[in-house]
Parts: C-alpha cells; structure tokens; sequence
C-alpha cells in the first residue's frame, strides 16, 4: 500500500466471529488501487484460530490496519465507533463477508468528486451473479417501496435505500444523521432506519444519494449460528421469533407511525393469516 496513491475514505470494516473469511476480506482490501487512507477494524470476536491471530497480529504491528476489539457483540455500535474514529472525509462501511476487486475504493471514491454527492449504496449481489434492470411492482407502494429497490440494480440512479452492505458516505453527514440507531440489535432494518434519516438531511442541505453500479461487491451470505446477533435468514413461516418482531416493529413505529399500519397488516398476513 504504500507505493500506492492513497484517498481520503477511511473503510469500516466491523466483524463478528469470522476468521478465514474475515483475512480473505482484509488480504482483498489491502489490494486496492487507490488505497483507502485507512482500514479501522472493529473485532467483537473473543477468540480466533491461531492463525488468523497471528495474521491481524501482523497487521496491526504493520499499520496495515486499526484495530480495535469490541467486547460486546453489537455491530451498530462497532460503526459508530469506528466513523468517529476516522481521520478521512469519506467513510466507506463494507460487510467483513466480501469479493471485491481492487477498484472498489476508487468506484466509490471518484462520486465525491461532485460536491453536491452525499452518500453512495454500491451494487450488491446475492443469491445471483447478474443485474436488475427492472423494479419490482413493490418498489411503487406509497411510503415504504424504496425499500425495495434491487441491491443488484445495474443503472445508476438516485435512490433513498443505502445498503450497509457497501455504502460510503460524507463523515459530517454520517454524524449530523446521528449515525445508526443501537437499539437495532440485530443487524435488520438497521441500514432502512439510517437511510431516511441520511436522506432527509440530504434533501434538507441539497446533497443526492446515489446507488452507483459500477461500486459493486458480492456478498457472500456467511451463514452465522441461530440467536446471533446477525439476520441468520428470513424465514417467512417464522412467527414467534420476538426480536425479530420487536426490531420490525420498532422499525416502522418510529419512522412511519400510523402509516405503517399496511405494513404490519401485510405482514400479519403473510405470517399468519395462511
């Protein structure tokens, strides 16, 4: 990295019981051409093989990476943290369950360029190796579609929905939104929660947020124990799963209020009332 042009976009890079894949992640980020100007690393894993403890180890003696370990399992407290951690202007929050190539840093980096860019949610694939050229008929429900806007959308385009999976964003925004929301336990519509708030501060000081094809990622869909603290899958048939429910609905309360009253009807429908 150091015979490499670096850019002023600091990666957050918050992880979570993951050892091999978590180095293949770091080994893929400490490739890009241009370089971010750093890699904050926030650990919530108690214990990891020998090996990769040697290999983070070796990093950090390095300054490849800032390292910081989290005793609490909570990843919307490991963000917050490390965005008022950094030193960039930028702040690029990536998933530690990745494929990137070494222009992810530069795709990101280059839209703010535009000064009138606020927040970037970068291509996403799951489930499928190709692009979405058409919105799904939900995307045009009142209120909530943009929810719905395909992850794997193959045209750039203005969006509300930034996807924590591979969004960059302005810090000063990132602090001025109030950041994520902690009571997200679970690591479900954390990042919706975020996106209004992102988005009314954008609208409020003139900035767009983009959803931008060519900042893509695949995300590898690591599968993780039941009762962690990450979405271990959506289950459709599930209904007795409280946290689950409890995130959900404090989800659409706080944001949506009366409004969400479709919402959790659908909801009750699909779960229930079959």
């Amino acid at each position: 990295m150091e015979n490499i042009e670096k850019v002023n976009l600091s990666v957050i890079l918050p992880t979570y019981k993951r050892d091999k894949i978590l180095c293949n992640t770091l080994s893929q980020l400490l490739k890009q051409n241009p370089a971010p100007l750093e890699i904050i690393v926030i650990d919530q894993t108690k214990t990891h093989e020998p090996q990769v403890r040697q290999f983070l180890d070796d990093l950090i003696a390095k300054r490849k990476i800032t390292y910081v370990y989290q005793e609490e399992p909570r990843a919307n407290r490991a963000r917050n943290q490390a965005v008022a951690m950094a030193a960039a202007d930028i702040v690029l929050i990536l998933n530690d369950d990745i494929v990137i190539d070494e222009h992810l840093i530069g795709a990101h980096f280059r839209n703010f360029s535009d000064p009138a860019i606020g927040a970037v949610s970068g291509l996403v694939y799951e489930h499928t190796d190709q692009k979405a050229y058409e919105l799904p008929a939900k995307f045009f429900w009142m209120f909530t579609g943009w929810m719905y806007f395909p992850l794997n959308f193959g045209r750039r385009t203005e969006v509300i929905n930034l996807n924590a999976c591979n969004l960059s964003i302005r810090k000063s925004l990132f602090v001025e939104s109030g950041g994520f929301d902690e009571n997200f336990v679970k690591t479900s519509y954390d990042d919706s929660d975020l996106s209004l708030r992102v988005h009314k501060l954008c609208v409020k000081k003139e900035y767009k947020t983009i959803h931008d094809p060519q900042a893509w990622l695949i995300h590898l869909l690591e599968p993780t124990a039941a009762g962690e603290n990450r979405p271990s899958g959506y289950n459709e048939y599930v209904i007795a799963d409280r946290h689950t429910w409890k995130t959900w609905l404090y989800y659409f309360f706080i944001n949506y209020g009366i409004f969400s009253a479709v919402e959790i009807a659908l909801k009750l429908r699909r779960c229930v009332f079959r």
